[in-house]
């Protein structure tokens, strides 16, 4: 399950595993956030498995950030050391109402 932390008044950062991705009404949540242009960064911490499952079994495309287009929202894939420029890019853009925004962190070599 998700978790949220504000880190402004303005953004939000949500938490998740790529095991949510298939949880029911996930791309449900996906579009409503887009179509509001919610101030969300969404961070997935992709460790190369979904619920138990390698990620490519468990998913067509495993390559997570690629839903962003989707949903007409932006999005970054990043490893660690790259991480705090683009959480802080995630949130200018949704500050600046643009939002949400996507990031799939690969946490895996």
């Amino acid at each position: 399950m998700s978790r949220c932390r504000t880190l402004s008044e303005a953004v939000e950062v949500e938490d998740l595993r790529p095991g949510d991705v298939l949880a029911e009404g996930f791309f449900r949540r996906l579009n409503a956030l887009a179509l509001a242009h919610a101030p969300r960064v969404l961070v997935i911490h992709n460790d190369g498995f979904a619920d138990g499952v390698p990620l490519p079994l468990a998913l067509a495309n495993p390559c997570l950030v690629d839903l962003a287009p989707c949903f007409r929202i932006r999005g970054a894939r990043v490893r660690p050391p790259a991480f705090a420029a683009a959480l802080a890019r995630a949130r200018e853009v949704c500050a600046a109402g643009h939002g949400p925004f996507l990031i799939e962190l690969l946490e895996t070599e």
